[in-house]
């Protein structure tokens, strides 16, 4: 169901009017965009033509407990109950990720993120031999590699067994159908997002100059606070 521009609702049990209001409030998609992700050259970059700041929508109270009210449903509906919630480790997503794992009596750990918005390797706190995880993130930009492979492959290299993923927000990209085929039954997203990437060398000649994805943030930040960009 699209509750907005660019924005369709996935979750099936997220209401449609909480949806739209989420949207509302936060007001997270930003079009036109030529960005950097991640924003340094240590890795594979892609290029994105749009951005959704999930981050917006965590600093709205209301709508982060409509958010972790839905994914637990989902988690009740699966019968999934993980004792660890594995995460990156920014600050938007902790906020969100302390409040359902606290949701869920689950315990919180993250994987480093650099600033770039590329992960590290340095875990902070421990998953315990074969406990459940469940990997989330606030927002998959480029297709599920976070939370289709990123996380948890690293939750399961520190003894975890991975029973679900999830993020808020789903981009477009090939590797979504990846994405769906690893977890055909235990993936959690409430919205997909009409933000598609493209590897740096099919970049247009003719594209604007090429900016950090953490400027489309921040404008969307300052523009929810009422400050001017």
């Amino acid at each position: 169901m699209r509750i907005a521009e660019g924005v369709t609702l996935v979750s099936p049990t997220l209401d449609a009017e909480r949806a739209r209001q989420i949207i509302k409030n936060a007001e997270p998609f930003l079009t036109g965009q030529h960005l950097a992700y991640p924003s340094d050259r240590d890795g594979a970059q892609v290029h994105l033509e749009a951005y959704f700041a999930t981050e917006a929508i965590v600093q709205c109270p209301e709508s982060v407990s409509w958010l972790v009210e839905d994914v637990v449903i989902w988690m009740r509906a699966k019968d999934l109950r993980p004792t660890v919630i594995f995460a990156p480790g920014t600050e938007p997503v902790r906020r969100f990720v302390e409040k359902l794992s606290r949701a869920v009596h689950a315990i919180s750990v993250y994987l480093e993120t650099k600033p770039s918005g590329r992960f590290g390797d340095t875990i902070e706190g421990s998953i315990p031999t074969d406990a459940s995880v469940l990997t989330f993130n606030l927002t998959s930009l480029t297709g599920g590699r976070c939370v289709g492979f990123r996380l948890p492959d690293a939750a399961a290299r520190n003894g975890g067994h991975v029973v679900g993923t999830g993020a808020i927000a789903l981009g477009a990209s090939s590797l979504n159908e990846a994405l769906r085929r690893r977890f055909p039954d235990n993936l959690y997203i409430a919205f997909h997002v009409a933000v598609t990437n493209h590897n740096p060398d099919a970049c247009p000649a003719n594209a604007p100059r090429l900016r950090p994805w953490q400027e489309a943030s921040a404008d969307i930040i300052a523009r929810l606070r009422g400050e001017s960009i």
